[in-house]
């Protein structure tokens, strides 16, 4: 069955290359991108000297740094107390020394902040393309980017990925803002067509190893979409019975909402909008006090003067649970609607939750200049986030498809939690990189969460192992970010910005070594090869903690 399936996909694929022009890419390391993991995979497997393939769906790599405009770092702030012992996981997170080198470099570039309460580094996503990504990009000889490319094909038809198909568009003459003046929701079908259509010109790349070579291929796409596309195992929203279950038993079309992000400016009159071009669709969502509308405008407040008051010229990006997070559906389809999907494949979501999600962030914008005095003075940013529309070029996602990893492993939440005069939880003889969070949620509506769900979890500064990195099946696929193998209620606690980086950043680490011995993802976890892994992973982030002057673990 596996070998027709592959000789299906095979024929489909060679039919598609008949009909457009298409190009075949040789590279070492092949990564499926779009997240922030992803693009942190490719300057570290170029770094270590592999030729490098990054398949980035938009035009601003970074992920939730940039194209899904998250630009307000997630550091960790909880305390964890046990029988009166307080820990704060607050300075170690912050701390410099526990960040990934280029991570450290990125965040210490910026030069446009605002003041805000939920960060100490809330910026525009531009101000970090312009004064680091792009030039990280172009010092980086053996990466090649291959922007506006989204994966349309996996051939895949053993236990090894033999090559990923890639829908390359170019924008026509006439079109505004780069191919951006429509909603995802209007043109993610476009995006993988192809067809060359009135908007866009199409290239068709197949993305393959050397010629008598192993590539290594990461899944970094913030969708899961190597792991759908190739028939690997994996989990999907809370399609657990208990935490750490790996059977796929329970509702996977529940777990957590999607964000549109967008930035608003405050002028110094009123002023007037187009009317909301959106029905909006559920007006009592939208929830805030009028004394704490100042809290959310400075909540993700990316560019301002030193007072928390609103002041003439900031800008704020906006973020906010009641406001336009979407919970009225979860955007990926479920395991057999994905399934069918694959014929032609358009990303595996449901693109009326996109449409829906757009609208609602759309309509709280509208709802926000009506509560006070001061927010008629708000006005959108269309163009702050590469857009005309003004939404992000792409929704925040929060969880996704994660891998099952070699030989059933996933990070459970038992191996991110610990007592306070512990410091740190548990640690793996695997461990290439670090991270910290509290076990975070933002729900869908009308799911039945299983109990476990609802409970506390003391997540302490916690190590992430090279085992969470693989999967089951596929033995030259990597993963990296929110695809990492990893439960629903683990990934609450992986899914922010510094440890996508991180793990990112030691997942390019790994795929380079591997593609350089040609080995696979088990050889690599041999004493031998797993030494010298760690060792290059740490010349890029650390797998130690800096706590108070001291190192976890000591050696």
């Amino acid at each position: 069955t596996k070998m027709r399936g592959a000789r299906f996909f095979l024929c489909l694929s060679l039919l598609l290359l008949q009909s457009v022009s298409s190009t075949v890419i040789n590279c070492d390391v092949i990564i499926a991108g779009g997240s922030a993991s992803a693009l942190a995979a490719a300057l570290s497997a170029s770094s270590e000297g592999a030729s490098t393939c990054l398949l980035e769906p938009t035009d601003w790599p970074g992920g939730q740094l940039t194209a899904s405009a998250v630009s307000a770092i997630d550091f960790g702030f909880h305390t964890v107390t046990t029988n009166g012992t307080k820990f704060s996981v607050a300075k170690p997170s912050h701390d410099p020394k526990n960040w990934p080198n280029n991570f450290r470099e990125m965040l210490h570039n910026l030069t446009t902040l605002g003041k805000c309460w939920v960060s100490s580094k809330c910026f525009p996503p531009k101000n970090l393309l312009e004064k680091s990504i792009w030039g990280m990009i172009a010092n980086s000889p053996n990466l090649r980017v291959f922007y506006q490319t989204v994966v349309k094909r996996v051939l895949a038809p053993k236990d090894k990925i033999v090559n990923i198909m890639g829908i390359q568009r170019t924008v026509k003459e006439g079109i505004s803002c780069n191919g951006y003046d429509e909603f995802l929701s209007k043109d993610i079908q476009d995006w993988y067509s192809p067809k060359a259509s009135k908007r866009f010109t199409k290239k068709v790349h197949v993305f393959a190893p050397k010629p008598g070579k192993q590539a290594i291929f990461i899944d970094g796409t913030e969708w899961g979409e190597v792991l759908a596309l190739s028939g690997a195992p994996y989990l999907q929203g809370v399609a657990e019975r208990f935490d750490g279950d790996i059977s796929g038993v329970g509702n996977d079309t529940c777990g957590q909402s999607i964000t549109y992000d967008f930035i608003q400016q405050l002028h110094a009159e009123d002023q007037q909008e187009p009317p909301n071009p959106f029905k909006v669709d559920h007006p009592d969502w939208y929830s805030a006090k009028p004394k704490n509308l100042t809290l959310i405008w400075s909540y993700r407040r990316v560019q301002s003067g030193n007072s928390w008051s609103p002041q003439t010229g900031d800008r704020c990006l906006q973020n906010w649970g009641k406001g336009n997070d979407y919970p009225y559906g979860y955007l990926f389809l479920n395991k057999a609607n994905t399934k069918n999907s694959l014929k032609d494949w358009e990303g595996g979501v449901d693109i009326s939750v996109l449409s829906a999600a757009e609208r609602i962030a759309y309509g709280y914008h509208y709802w926000f200049r009506e509560q006070a005095g001061w927010t008629k003075r708000v006005t959108l940013e269309k163009t702050a986030l590469g857009t005309c529309h003004g939404l992000a070029k792409m929704p925040y996602i929060r969880d996704t498809r994660r891998s099952i990893g070699m030989d059933g492993f996933v990070i459970k939440i038992a191996d991110l939690v610990g007592r306070a005069q512990d410091k740190v939880a548990k640690y793996f003889s695997d461990t290439l990189a670090i991270g910290i969070y509290d076990a975070d949620f933002h729900r869908v509506k009308g799911c039945n969460f299983a109990a476990y769900l609802n409970e506390y979890y003391p997540v302490l500064p916690y190590y992430i192992p090279y085992r969470a990195m693989t999967n089951q099946r596929f033995s030259n696929l990597l993963v990296v970010g929110k695809t990492m193998a990893q439960s629903f209620l683990s990934n609450a606690a992986i899914r922010l910005h510094p440890e996508e980086w991180s793990s990112g950043t030691a997942g390019g680490v790994v795929a380079a070594y591997l593609s350089a011995n040609q080995i696979d993802s088990r050889e690599g976890l041999s004493k031998g090869h797993l030494t010298n892994i760690q060792k290059a992973a740490k010349k890029y982030t650390p797998s130690q903690w800096t706590i108070e002057g001291k190192l976890y673990p000591s050696k």
